[in-house]
């Protein structure tokens, strides 16, 4: 007989936060932090495979098919750890991250509200020159979803990121390849498997504004191989050098899009 043990009168949903928090709570120590960064400073966003920030707030809506729309609350932290250790290609350490989204999706008809699953990450980042590195690690998909608004899978999701860098007063170019693969979880949801290709380039446009524009292409292996896509463009300024804000619009696009439009707005914490 197998037993599990749950705290007298605490709820899932109580109990799936709990074990989120002291994660975001490592993540947001204040960590030592690498000096020769080839990205201007001010720019700390969440878009950099291979730069930390404090943490950010983002609200994202998503405009679906068929009457749907989904709204989701996202905090994310950045931790770099290990900064000292050292690594094959002389690494600056690993970049861990996590996303703790909160989520209100309406189906056309009535509206659910509840905690997302967290997505945690951990990077490592060689560094082979100052204008060209690759970013490597694996993302981790715990299910904390309540109200059934995640998947259900405990899902591992490894990535590679070739990134050049155009200079201090630039910007920079990447491609990040992805694979999401479910590997546990509740046996009556749907197994997942996806593969993401996500070309991004930011631009430095002055001393406090950039922008960036990006795709995105998700095949589904789970449902003939089939593959959606999605474009986007963002507008970035730093108000000071420890708070920034952006804006970003994106577009589903192709015969298997998701949805109508995205937007996403997002307030920016750098560490100094």
């Amino acid at each position: 007989m197998r037993m599990r043990f749950r705290p007298q009168g605490a709820s899932p949903a109580i109990l799936r936060v709990a074990a989120a928090l002291p994660l975001l709570a490592l993540l947001l120590a204040t960590p030592a932090w690498p000096q020769d960064a080839p990205v201007p400073e001010e720019i700390r966003s969440d878009t950099d495979p291979t730069k930390p920030v404090l943490f950010t707030v983002r609200e994202e809506y998503y405009d679906l098919l068929n009457d749907r729309w989904q709204n989701a609350a996202i905090l994310r932290a950045d931790r770099l750890v290990l900064n000292t250790v050292g690594l094959p290609g002389n690494s600056r350490g690993f970049l861990l991250r996590a996303d703790l989204p909160v989520v209100t999706y309406n189906n056309g008809n009535e509206s659910t509200s509840g905690l997302g699953d967290l997505y945690a990450q951990s990077l490592v980042i060689p560094k082979f020159s100052k204008l060209f590195t690759i970013a490597w690690g694996t993302g981790v998909v715990l299910p904390t979803a309540t109200n059934s608004l995640g998947g259900g899978k405990w899902q591992l999701a490894p990535a590679v990121a070739p990134v050049r860098f155009f200079g201090r007063l630039s910007g920079f170019a990447f491609v990040k390849f992805q694979d999401y693969i479910s590997v546990a979880g509740d046996n009556d949801r749907p197994d997942i498997h996806y593969f993401l290709v996500s070309p991004t380039l930011l631009h430095r446009l002055a001393k406090s504004w950039w922008f960036v524009v990006d795709s995105e292409s998700r095949t589904d292996w789970k449902r003939d191989n089939t593959t959606s896509y999605k474009s986007g463009l963002l507008i970035g300024k730093m108000f000071s050098p420890r708070f920034g804000t952006s804006a970003k619009v994106e577009i589903p696009w192709g015969p298997r899009r998701a949805g109508d439009w995205t937007l996403k707005l997002t307030a920016i914490r750098t560490r100094y």
